[in-house]
């Protein structure tokens, strides 16, 4: 059940629009689920909106490795691999440019 209403309360007066076509299932779905909540149309809306989108970053926000690539990942970072030509030669330049690198 969504946690109405998701506003911040700091966030003043609603001014922005975002427009939507649909067809008339949708459209008696999202009546029948804002009445049966007991508001209107556009708190329903906003709300599902707020946290289908709030859920969307979350997921995207972090990996889930499964065991056996969370281990070949821990082996990588206990033994890297050599430095190579190249990067040894940047790691050259940049302490002939760098003076102080906190």
């Amino acid at each position: 059940m969504l946690d109405l209403p998701i506003n911040d309360p700091d966030e003043g007066k609603q001014t922005r629009t975002t427009q939507i076509r649909h067809g008339d299932n949708l459209g008696e779905l999202i009546t029948r689920a804002a009445a049966s909540l007991g508001v209107d149309k556009s708190v329903f809306l906003r709300t599902a909106i707020a946290r289908e989108a709030s859920r969307v970053i979350e997921a995207g926000s972090r990996h889930v490795l499964t065991p056996e690539d969370a281990a070949r990942f821990s082996a990588a970072l206990d033994t890297p691999p050599a430095p190579t030509p190249r990067a040894l030669a940047a790691a050259k330049a940049y302490r002939r440019r760098v003076v102080h690198a906190d």
